[in-house]
């Protein structure tokens, strides 16, 4: 051994043997078991730290080769299972600090511009290596323990990173930035150990700061690309994110550095040279960090503004996190100011950049700053102003000055920051009101959405700070001077935006009618002092219309006057009022028909809409406050009758003359689209102004009525056929060509209930037209429509098509359901087909031709709700003949794109409330679309037939919804009941071949229910209407059976067809049967049906049995129910057979003609029971057919182990036991559940139904959990509340109860273990709690041992209120009450020995709501959320405190405790105002029970303080309570 422990070392240390086998020795000494030397690890650990040392340091010279095996063997050796096992079990092995020098200087070079190859090609294994070390302890020391050489490794890798960052290369390798991250963990540990504070500064603020700001930089701004590694792209990025942020703050911003920053910024004179606390090296912290982001050259020239402008934010909510306590808002300023100056903004009166340089980083970093500073309560006015000389404000203030000096409105920073010193303080931008008015708002060219919203919170918060001062009208001067100002008007966008109207509305809702006033007569005075120079001035007229669209808007947001206004405010709006027509609308007219003007041009043009607009605003003002104050005195009162002209408005402002009128109507006729809207506006006034007059309407009025709707409705029609229509936001200063089709149309479907009745037939076909064409076309986007809240005119005709009244509207209705019907017809002509575009034909002729009529008379008699008459419509003879045609008639294949509008059609026409139509328009629907049902045939393409069962499903949807409405047998006038019910199903089958491709669609399921219930109504109606009832089903009878016998004969039959057939012969049979089980009256009627239920019976089997002989499988949506059905119908005709021959006295006993069908259906639904599904709806059916199956005895028998009661009793608590399955689930199966079991309980035998209760008793045995079985636990429980729940009644009933104790103690047991599992709390706790509640509630009488209720408390008791989630809390609370209620309603006798038990519960549920409802902070999150649940809770505690209270005699003894204990903890807490009045009300209730010597007892044994909150208690109660009770008894006999 010692031979080979010399040749090993001496071959590795000599110089004669090549580094090649020195190396290939190294790695064989390494792995051999066989190679001992003595403490080998360390030997060869130091022979390859000495050889890389020995390279680099030039001792030492070898090929690259051997430098990277060198590498790589020492990464072997660090990431080596053996060498790890050796160090665990206590072997000291040590590495040398060189070999940390040697990876810091590797990575330093790596890290430059252009890396050396050799360098690059060997760092991942120096990553590797460096991981190595610092991912275990016994090496990781060289680092931490010489904190130098971790700093600096830290920084060469960030610096590292940066450079990748840099480059153009994807980050295809995690390995980097888990190095990285590996030792930032590191650093953080050795810095938070660090008792020398200046020196971990000196570290960050020294060779870590510039690489920490330009790494978190380069992350957060880097456009990351798809072949970026997704661990680096999501969480990596993030993490050194955070860990840089954290270094930063506890570096920097220690509490120890607090007296340096002070001394920094806040000594004024030579006194800091006393603070002798810090080495001199921290005498200036933050000057220290601008100097190093003062450092262009590290960052880079590109780099530097951005990399500034993010760390500032950072840097500065660092610092607040650390010093912003009470005494230090000043320090945190003065930081602010030193920080504000390295953004370098340009000085306000000095020639820097302001203009060309890119002020969007800086402007980002100036809000966030602002923003903390806001949010931190830094500025306090009163104490900078006394204690500080200003200084904030003066800062404040020339921010301010210099972004209104270099505005920079393209950016939504620009107008955040602005925002924020309006709300630090409003004086602050007071000297530059009007430059913040002009450039913020009036002369601000905004088009982005994000710079418009930031614009809209700014000047909201300025109309807000404006509105508390009561200023608005200074703010409204300022807005009016810079609207007079000379400018380019054109080139103004709209002074009110909606956002800013909304907030206007609400502030003028905040101020003093007063102030409005004066808003208003600054608008009239400027209008006033501009209409003098207005003649030929387009630049004048314009900012008059701009004046006057916010005059309108402040008029029509502000408050109406009524009975309490102030008498001079009524005057002064008089005087205002009168003002506005005589000083502004009067010359304004009067400008505009001066004879040397040309009415054409721009400038005459506005003038005339700003005279308009504010004609119609003085019009609907004036009406709004004649209405609403009888006080108000009208300037027009002297007002005429209404003139028949529709250009003549003399009615309605008195003031301007008839033939003035007359001429402002020639100039408005010239093409101006603001003015027609104005005059429009106006004649719907007139309209109103004629219909709310007293008496009966004169022939003149009646025809002025006339003809000012034909003149809306005229005015605007060219305008809405033009297609260059954008979206309009219903704001009058955004009126304009392109948004004025969409105003008129708005205008027309906001006012259809006073045009419709005054329209002739023409218009109304027009409106109709236009809605229908808009509605067809609603899916194509128009242009430049914009997504937000703008109208539209395909969204008015929406609008207008949902409206709860347009059925009232008969002559627009009935012309949308004719227009519509139309545009059917054409489409489905189009395509050239033969008998059925005749047939569509003679229908639209027959309904068309005498739609004149109908509306002629509608327009003549002036009735809004007039029906048409059977007079007019569809003549018998021609329905009759389409009825006769069908059969006859070629199938119609339509392409998808018809296929599309047709299917739009449908939808159209079923939002036209067709269950309310007339007789004539009835039969017209129906026959279309019975038309379209026998004509319509898919192609073989999948996507075509899918297209076209959509359109047939809709049909028959439409088809239902006709038969249910009030004319639903005005079909039967026409042909015989079956008759049509034949026609309606026959076409189905000749096209099933077609449809067998969307069999596995999600529409075939659709169509057959929408089908089924089709068929459902039409036969339910024939049974109704007893008319050949018989006749008539058993046509269709015979026709479903010809169907079945016609497709055995030809062999081929398809499963869309047999599906169909199952449809029809299913619906009929439940409707046959329903009408047996309720025809007790009807003995006729019950005699006959039997007969042709026995034949569908004979039918329904086969066809059954032939569908699961094909298939071998269950169809859930279909069969399941179909066999319910066959098994109900063999089940209804047996019973009555046996009540006949019980009469007789004989009885021969039937069995089942399906026993066989039933057995198998049963056992296929018990194995798919428990199956996931999120569709309650098969399960329902699946219950139903159990239910049915288990009410027949010969079927539910203990003779067939699959399907006899015991396995159904299992596959139901598989059921509730299933995962999936949830206690919202349960609610929805409730019905069927308890059907299910109440069925099981009688029918079972005595034996069977003690196994029931056996098997539920054990599952609620509480070994279940320990397990594991929690899940058969909720099952049984909840079948344990099912049972209850069920109307049973004898021996079953009493033996259910007799288990009740049992189950009670169950539940307790249940209730204590889950107390102990906080995650048990919603799975057990809950479903016991409910369980109980319902036992108790359904027990009342039966529960005869007070003792088995009084075990309910011992359950409440042990329930855990404390750490649950608020969902969890609310719904555990609410089961406890429910707990308490029902021993309180149920069982009153047992509160008389267990009350005190009762309170200390409810007593439990009131002090978590008082923790639970205590005040929150404005900040805190959730509070929406809280409020919801906790008020809930107070609400029942409310409710409890009541029903406590008018139990006196139970009650009584122990009222003063508890509300002793109440005021106790009110003391302690401060509730939420809402939680306090709930529980205040319900204490006011139990305070009715105290009495006097209860309030001397508690007078003397409450402490001072809890003393002091019941006395205020005490008073309100007598104040507010006692007197109203006490009034109340007064009249109460």
């Amino acid at each position: 051994m010692a031979a080979i422990y010399s040749g090993i070392h001496l071959k590795l240390k000599s110089a004669k043997t090549p580094w090649g086998d020195r190396l290939k020795l190294a790695r064989f000494a390494w792995i051999s078991h066989q190679c001992f030397l003595p403490n080998k690890e360390q030997v060869l650990l130091d022979w390859v730290s000495h050889a890389l040392t020995g390279y680099y340091s030039k001792k030492l010279q070898f090929g690259d080769e051997i430098v990277e095996g060198l590498w790589t063997y020492l990464d072997d050796i660090l990431h080596s299972k053996k060498l790890q096992k050796m160090i665990e079990k206590g072997k000291i092995i040590t590495i040398r600090f060189t070999v940390a020098q040697i990876i810091n200087d590797r990575i330093s070079e790596c890290s430059g511009k252009v890396p050396v190859n050799d360098d690059a090609s060997s760092l991942p294994t120096v990553l590797s290596c460096c991981r190595g070390i610092l991912a275990s302890p016994a090496f990781s020391i060289i680092y931490t323990s010489k904190c130098e050489l971790l700093v600096d490794l830290l920084c060469k890798l960030c610096l590292l990173v940066c450079h990748r960052l840099k480059s153009s290369e994807a980050l295809c390798s995690t390995q980097l930035f888990d190095v990285l991250l590996l030792v930032f963990n590191q650093y953080l540990i050795v810095q938070r150990q660090q008792h020398n504070q200046s020196r971990v500064f000196l570290q960050v603020c020294g060779p870590l700061f510039q690489p920490f700001l330009l790494l978190r930089h380069l992350l957060t701004s880097r456009c990351w690309m798809s072949e970026d590694e997704v661990m680096v792209r999501q969480h990596l990025s993030k993490e050194i994110c955070n860990k840089i942020q954290t270094a930063l703050h506890n570096g920097l911003f220690h509490a120890d550095f607090l007296n340096s920053y002070r001394d920094e910024l806040l000594q004024r004179d030579s006194s800091q040279e006393r603070k002798k606390s810090f080495s001199k090296v921290l005498a200036a912290p933050v000057e220290m960090m601008l100097v190093k982001l003062d450092d262009a050259d590290f960052f880079g020239p590109d780099l530097h503004i951005a990399v500034v402008a993010g760390s500032v934010p950072l840097l500065y909510r660092l610092c607040l996190e650390s010093y912003c306590r009470d005494g230090n808002h000043l320090l945190c300023f003065h930081i602010f100011a030193r920080f504000f100056d390295s953004l370098r903004f340009p000085k306000i009166k000095s020639d820097e950049r302001g203009e060309s340089a890119d002020w969007t980083p800086g402007l980002l970093a100036l809000d966030q700053l602002l923003n903390s500073i806001f949010s931190s309560n830094i500025y306090n006015i009163a104490v900078d102003k006394i204690r500080c000389e200003g200084v904030q404000f003066t800062l404040y203030s020339k921010v301010a000055e210099m972004l209104l000096t270099y505005p920079r409105p393209a950016t939504p920073a620009w107008f955040r920051c602005l925002k924020t010193l309006v709300l630090l303080n409003h004086l602050i931008v007071e000297p530059n009101l009007d430059d913040l008015v002009s450039l913020a708002w009036i002369d601000a060219d905004v088009n982005d959405s994000r710079v418009k919203r930031a614009q809209d919170t700014l000047l909201s918060t300025l109309l807000q700070t404006y509105t508390k001062l009561r200023q608005l009208a200074r703010l409204f001067k300022e807005v009016l001077d810079v609207v007079s100002r000379p400018a380019a008007d054109e080139l103004r966008q709209p002074i009110l935006s909606i956002g800013l109207t909304k907030k206007l509305s609400e502030c003028l809702l905040e101020v003093p009618a007063s102030q409005v006033l004066d808003v208003w007569e600054l608008i009239l005075k400027s209008q006033e002092f501009l209409i003098p120079d207005l003649a030929r001035n387009s630049d004048l007229a314009l900012k008059v219309l701009t004046m006057s669209t916010l005059l309108n808007s402040i008029l029509f947001n502000m408050k109406s006057l009524d009975a309490k206004t102030p008498v001079p405010i009524i005057l002064r709006t008089q005087l205002l009022m009168d003002k506005m027509v005589q000083a502004v609308v009067m010359p304004l007219f009067h400008i505009v028909k001066d004879p040397d003007c040309e009415n054409s041009s721009l400038w005459a043009t506005r003038a005339m809409s700003a005279g308009l607009l504010l004609s119609y605003t003085w019009v609907e003002v004036d009406h709004v406050f004649k209405l609403n104050c009888s006080k108000y005195v009208s300037p027009g009162s002297q007002a005429g009758k209404a003139e028949v002209e529709e250009w003549n408005f003399h009615c309605l402002l008195p003031q301007v003359g008839s033939g003035d009128w007359m001429l402002i109507a020639d100039v408005s006729g010239q093409n101006s689209e603001l003015r027609w809207h104005f005059l429009q506006l106006l004649s719907v006034q007139k309209m109103k102004r004629i219909m709310m007059q007293t008496g009966t309407q004169t022939e003149m009025e009646d025809a002025s009525l006339r003809l000012s709707a034909e003149f809306i409705i005229r005015s605007g029609k060219t305008a809405v056929k033009d297609a260059r229509a954008r979206g309009w936001d219903g704001e009058l200063s955004t009126l304009t060509e392109e948004t004025y089709a969409v105003a008129h149309w708005h205008l027309v479907t906001s006012n259809l209930v006073l045009l419709v009745p005054y329209l002739p037939e023409e218009d109304i076909t027009y409106i109709a037209d236009v809605v229908v064409t808009n509605l067809l076309l609603k899916e194509t986007p128009e242009l430049g429509q914009d997504s937000g809240n703008s109208l539209s005119i395909p969204t008015l005709c929406e609008n207008l098509l949902n409206s709860a009244l347009l059925p009232e509207m008969q002559p627009l209705h009935r012309a949308f359901l004719l227009g519509l019907t139309e545009k059917m017809r054409s489409l489905v002509s189009a395509s050239g087909m033969g008998v059925s575009t005749q047939l569509l034909e003679q229908l639209a002729g027959s309904g068309i031709a005498r739609q004149g009529d109908g509306n002629r008379r509608s327009s003549t008699s002036r009735s809004l709700f007039s029906h048409p008459t059977q007079s007019r419509g569809i003549s018998p003879l021609v329905a009759q003949n389409i009825l006769s045609s069908v059969k006859s008639s070629s199938l119609l294949i339509l392409p998808e794109q018809q296929l599309d509008v047709l299917l739009r059609s449908l939808d159209i026409l079923s939002a036209l409330r067709l269950d309310s139509l007339s007789s004539t328009d009835h039969l017209h629907c129906f026959l279309l679309l019975l038309s379209l049902v026998t004509t319509l045939k898919p192609s073989s393409e999948k996507s075509n037939a899918s297209k076209c069962l959509q359109v047939l499903s809709k049909c028959y949807f439409l088809l239902t919804v006709l038969q249910t409405g009030t004319n639903g047998n005005v079909v039967f006038k026409l042909a015989h009941a079956g008759d049509i019910l034949e026609k309606v199903t026959a076409p189905l089958f000749p096209v099933s071949r077609e449809f067998a491709g969307c069999i596995e669609c999600s529409v075939w399921p659709e169509f057959l229910l929408t089908f089924q219930r089709f068929l459902t109504s039409f036969i339910q109606t024939i049974v109704e209407r007893k008319q050949s009832m018989c006749l008539n089903l058993e046509q269709f009878v015979a026709f479903l059976s010809n169907a079945w016998m016609s497709s055995k004969v030809k062999g081929e039959w398809q499963l869309v067809a047999e599906q169909l057939l199952t449809v029809g012969l299913s619906t009929l049979s439940r409707v046959i049967v329903t009408t047996l089980q309720q025809s007790e009256k009807n003995r006729h009627t019950s005699k006959t049906l039997p007969c042709l239920l026995t034949q569908l019976i004979g039918l329904l089997g086969p066809v059954l049995q032939s569908h699961f002989s094909k298939s071998r499988r269950l169809d859930q949506t279909l069969t399941v129910s179909c066999v319910t059905v066959l098994l109900e119908a063999e089940l209804c005709p047996r019973g009555e057979q046996d009540d006949v021959v019980s009469e007789g006295g004989s009885h021969n006993k039937v069995g089942l003609q399906h026993g066989d069908l039933y057995q198998s259906t049963c056992s296929q639904v018990l194995h798919q029971l428990a199956s996931s599904t999120d569709d309650p709806e098969p399960l329902r059916k699946q219950l139903d057919f159990l239910k049915v199956f288990c009410s027949a005895s010969e079927l539910c028998s203990d003779r067939d182990i699959k399907t006899g009661i015991p396995s159904i009793l299992r596959a139901v608590k598989a059921l509730l036991a299933a995962p999936w399955m949830t206690a919202q689930f349960v609610q929805l199966l409730e019905a069927q559940l308890i059907g299910l079991l109440t069925c099981l309980a009688e029918t079972c035998t005595d034996q069977q139904f003690y196994l029931i209760m056996k098997s539920i008793t054990q599952g609620l045995e509480v070994t279940n959990l320990w397990k594991g079985q929690h899940l058969d636990v909720v099952s049984s429980l909840t079948l344990t509340t099912l049972l209850l729940k069920c109307p049973l009644s004898g021996d079953i009933e009493k033996a259910v109860w007799f288990a009740a104790p049992q189950i009670i103690t169950a539940l307790l047991v249940l209730s204590k273990e889950a107390a102990l599992d906080q995650s048990w709390t919603c799975k057990i706790t809950l479903p016991s709690l409910e369980t109980l509640a319902v036992l108790i509630r359904y027990g009342e009488g039966v529960l005869s041992n007070p003792h088995h209720v009084t075990l309910a408390f011992d359950a409440l008791l042990c329930v855990p209120l404390d750490h649950l989630r608020l969902d969890e809390y609310g719904r555990v609370f609410q089961a406890i009450h429910e707990v308490l209620f029902s021993i309180l309603q149920s069982h009153p006798k047992v509160l008389l020995n267990a009350a005190p038990s009762f309170l200390k519960c409810f007593s439990r549920l009131v002090l978590s709501i008082m923790h639970k409802g205590r005040q929150k902070s404005v900040g805190e999150k959730g509070m929406t959320t809280d409020n919801d649940v906790i008020l809930q809770c107070a609400r029942l505690v409310e409710r409890m405190y009541t029903h406590i209270a008018s139990k006196t005699e139970e009650f009584a003894m122990f009222s003063a405790f508890t509300v002793a204990q109440y005021v106790n903890e009110l003391q302690k807490v401060t509730l939420n105002a809402d939680v306090k009045r709930h529980l205040t009300e319900g204490m006011y209730h139990l305070l009715d029970l105290v009495t006097e010597c209860d309030l001397r007892f508690l007078n003397a044994s409450l402490q001072m303080g809890v003393r002091e909150v019941f006395k205020d208690l005490y008073n309100d109660y007598t104040h507010y309570h006692k007197s109203k009770t006490q009034g109340e008894e007064k009249y109460t006999a």
